[in-house]
Parts: structure tokens; C-alpha cells; sequence
């Protein structure tokens, strides 16, 4: 005598291929922004510009902040003190020490962290004019 199972085999594995499509459609909308995002060119600051999220906006803000201060601005200097100063690398525990202790700055209107303008302004400064 021989038990025969209630299911068939083409059933199974329609269902089989449907959860592995799902599967796959969660996980190119889960990592689509990474695999097909907007790319920009490799600069010495991206440890610093990839915490932005928005980097066309951060250099439009930082085009903004630079337009009535000297043209004596040094990238390198600022992203060295914002690696080691209070955030330690990190742009969002920079800004919260920064409104912590009141270093604001106003920019078109808008009152932002002295850290947040000033990694604007470096997007701003790595950023080909367009």
C-alpha cells in the first residue's frame, strides 16, 4: 500500500518560484537605491559626503553659505576638524553637539549646525560647476 501525499508537484513549485520572485523584487527595491542611485565622482571627502542625503542639495547650500565669505576656504582644514573634533567622523552627532552648545548659523533664512553648512560647503567645493 503506498500513501500518496496530497501535494502535487507543479502547485509546489509555482509556489516555490513565486516566494523566490518576491524574494528577489524585495531585495532590488530594498537595495535599488544603492545598485542604481545617483553615482558621484570619488573625492577624499566621502567619508564625510556620504552621510549627506541629498548631495545636490548640500552643494546648492553650500554655494549659498560660501557666496559672502573669502575665497579662502580649505576643505582640507575643515574636514580634518570635523574628524576630529566632537562628532569624531560622524555628521550627525557633530550637528546634534552642535545645537547642544549653540553653534548656529544662518544661511538664506534658514538657521543650520555650523557642521552641516560646513560639509555643504565641501560638497560645494568638490562639486564641478554646472
Amino acid at each position: 500500500m503506498s500513501w500518496k501525499t496530497g501535494i502535487a508537484r507543479r502547485p509546489l513549485l509555482a509556489s516555490v518560484a513565486a516566494v523566490l520572485g518576491i524574494a528577489v523584487v524585495g531585495g532590488a527595491v530594498y537595495e535599488g537605491e544603492h545598485l542604481f542611485g545617483r553615482r558621484y565622482p570619488r573625492t577624499k571627502f566621502d567619508d564625510l559626503l556620504d552621510q549627506l542625503g541629498d548631495r545636490d542639495s548640500a552643494v546648492k547650500l553650500g554655494r549659498a553659505a560660501a557666496e559672502g565669505k573669502e575665497p579662502s576656504f580649505d576643505p582640507r582644514a575643515v574636514a580634518h576638524a570635523l574628524r576630529t573634533g566632537p562628532g569624531k567622523g560622524s555628521l550627525i552627532r557633530a550637528v546634534e553637539t552642535d545645537i547642544a552648545q549653540g553653534r548656529l548659523t544662518a544661511v538664506q533664512g534658514w538657521v543650520l549646525p555650523t557642521s552641516l553648512i560646513a560639509v555643504a560647503e565641501i560638497a560645494a567645493s568638490v562639486q564641478q560647476p554646472s
